[in-house]
């Protein structure tokens, strides 16, 4: 993963041409509001979505206990309006996205 650092986010994602939705909860310890702004605005289309109180594991999380068994305890569930809009845009996504290309998308190589 290390060698991926050398790419910038918000410059790959406008490259794509997909729907591209950017879900950010407000208490993510690992990745600020300001980077998820930034990355939407980067990309022509972009749906940003600030899930309150959601952390970077995608659960409920405010306080320094919530956070640390929201990373350890796996029966605490994900956040539903998380997974609702997750689950609407890709469903949105699929019905409106047009058929491929020949254009193949290759991942950057480790």
């Amino acid at each position: 993963m290390i060698s991926w650092f050398r790419y910038d986010p918000t410059k790959e994602s406008a490259a794509l041409e997909a729907p591209a939705l950017i879900r950010q909860g407000t208490t993510d310890l690992q990745i600020p509001v300001a980077d998820a702004r930034r990355l939407a605005a980067a990309k022509k289309g972009a749906r940003l979505s600030l899930v309150p109180g959601m952390n970077h594991v995608l659960k409920h999380a405010v306080t320094p206990g919530e956070q640390r068994a929201a990373y350890a305890d796996p029966t605490i569930p994900i956040e539903k309006r998380a997974v609702d809009e997750i689950r609407t845009f890709l469903i949105k996504a699929l019905a409106n996205f047009p058929q491929p290309s020949n254009q193949r998308i290759v991942p950057p190589q480790p």
